[in-house]
């Protein structure tokens, strides 16, 4: 709630200075200082509003397609030798990562030509 009422606050106060820099800005014919201060007012108003954007986090999702049947032979930790399940595979940098659950060791999923 504190987060809804800070950026309240801070779109109030930039509202106010867009509306004092327009203000200003139009007041040109008075002298070169109202257009500066016109111009100073707005440009910290986009600065504020800037800062307190919503950054929404990015989400990479990564697909694996094969053509034709798929066999899922036994898998065999080349640490300690241990059968692992191969459904817990995850993707990291583009390479699929498996986990042993006895040793904790990684490694890469390779497939291994038909020939």
């Amino acid at each position: 709630m504190v987060r809804g009422l800070l950026r309240a606050l801070v779109y109030g106060v930039s509202a106010l200075l867009i509306f004092l820099g327009a203000v200003f800005m139009m007041s040109f014919n008075l002298g070169l200082a109202y257009l500066l201060v016109g111009v100073i007012l707005t440009s910290v108003a986009i600065i504020l509003l800037a800062l307190t954007r919503e950054r929404k986090p990015i989400e990479i999702r990564q697909t694996i397609s094969v053509s034709g049947p798929i066999r899922v032979k036994e898998v065999r930790c080349p640490v300690c030798g241990a059968n692992i399940d191969v459904t817990k595979v995850r993707v990291a940098a583009g390479r699929p990562i498996v986990t042993c659950g006895y040793c904790g060791n990684n490694f890469e999923l390779t497939e291994e030509p038909l020939w």
